[in-house]
């Protein structure tokens, strides 16, 4: 499966990531923690930046304080 995003919809996408983190959840969501989103947001920001993905695959952390 290939997702063709652009450097704008991908932007829009971390914004609203960023959003959610900050308002109350109720019901199912209240699952979609902090670090949940989080993890999302780093998983579609390695999966955007090739390069930054391992030789065997796996995805690197990301250095410690960037945010």
């Amino acid at each position: 499966m290939n997702f063709e995003l652009t450097m704008e919809e991908f932007t829009m996408i971390q914004n609203a990531l960023h959003y959610y983190k900050h308002i109350e959840k109720r019901g199912h969501f209240a699952q979609y923690d902090v670090e949940r989103i989080n993890q999302l947001r780093d998983k579609l920001s390695y999966q955007m930046i090739p390069s930054m993905n391992s030789k065997d695959g796996t995805v690197p952390s990301p250095p410690r304080g960037c945010k």
